[in-house]
């Protein structure tokens, strides 16, 4: 009997969107998701603590709000090695411009304050998680 109490629990006490969506969690912001707030609406119409214990985590998590890119009228980039390509505007590539280009297309906001980041010129994605490495290991050495 308690494990079957223990199992209809752990679901309710989750937020349905951080179930359904693991990736979304860690997002501030953005548009709703109707669906997600339709199943954690069922959960507080059926049952009322864990109902609303569902929006807290799907609100707090970020697991609520819609992925940027399908909230901005983009369609989803093809996806290479687990990232996807940007393709940034020719000419002005001032750093300013190419964190409006980051926030635009991920919803998050950077810095590229000089000397506070590296870059490197990859030849394909493929090459990302090497050179990440190569940086991190740089950074460790130097602090």
């Amino acid at each position: 009997m308690a494990q079957v109490a223990c199992a209809l629990t752990i679901p309710a006490v989750s937020g349905c969107g951080t179930l359904l969506y693991p990736e979304r969690r860690g997002q501030t912001g953005g548009q709703i998701d109707w669906k997600v707030v339709a199943l954690d609406g069922l959960g507080l119409l059926l049952f009322f603590i864990p109902g609303v214990i569902a929006f807290a985590v799907d609100i707090t998590t970020g697991a609520i709000y819609l992925p940027p890119h399908e909230y901005r009228g983009q369609s989803p980039a093809k996806m290479q090695e687990g990232f996807v390509t940007i393709d940034l505007p020719q000419g002005d590539l001032s750093n300013e411009k190419i964190a409006t280009v980051v926030q635009e297309n991920t919803g998050k906001q950077i810095s590229l304050d000089e000397n506070q980041y590296k870059t490197a010129r990859l030849p394909s994605l493929k090459v990302f998680q090497k050179e990440q490495q190569r940086f991190e290991q740089e950074y460790s050495s130097s602090h």
